[in-house]
């Protein structure tokens, strides 16, 4: 697949989760990746991570989705090898490698990027929340993948950060 189609692709493509639970006009994959990445560039330094490739790992963790379509979550064990396949069949020297990067999850980048693609899930949830769809489930199971994540001594330190970005009490 060309680069710019996949592009297109996300752009377009409404988050499936979304939809599932009524929201018809639902984030776009492009939006969540965006604001993700937006969030990894904010977080990495307080961590010693590069802001910059946190923020590239973040924009471009679901451009597999372009071949695919988005899969829900609940499907992850089956996600992870067809994202890396997927990411094969996008026209690109670096797309691929940055996927697998952002799903092994070893760099200190990749675990930010991993924690801001959560962190946007569970604030675009609380926005849906806010005007009335039943996201509720979205909006917790995301909060104590969170939290988990923030356990991690490497991610610790973002804790009071992400506190102030979701407005809880650590």
């Amino acid at each position: 697949m060309n680069l710019l189609d996949a592009v297109t692709a996300v752009k377009c493509l409404r988050r499936t989760g979304w939809m599932q639970l009524g929201v018809s006009d639902a984030e776009t994959v492009a939006g969540h990746s965006f604001e993700a990445a937006v969030l990894a560039l904010e977080l990495a330094s307080i961590v010693g991570a590069s802001p910059e490739k946190a923020a590239v790992l973040a924009l471009t963790h679901d451009l597999p989705e372009a071949v695919m379509g988005d899969i829900p979550k609940w499907t992850s064990s089956r996600v992870t090898r067809t994202d890396v396949e997927a990411a094969t069949e996008i026209e690109s020297k670096n797309i691929a490698k940055l996927v697998s990067e952002f799903l092994e999850g070893e760099t200190r980048e990749a675990e930010v990027a991993r924690l801001c693609d959560l962190l946007s899930t569970n604030i675009q949830a609380r926005r849906y929340l806010k005007i009335g769809y039943d996201v509720t489930r979205i909006e917790e199971e995301t909060r104590g993948q969170i939290l988990k994540m923030l356990e991690s001594p490497r991610l610790k330190p973002l804790g009071k950060k992400v506190e102030s970005l979701m407005g809880l009490n650590f």
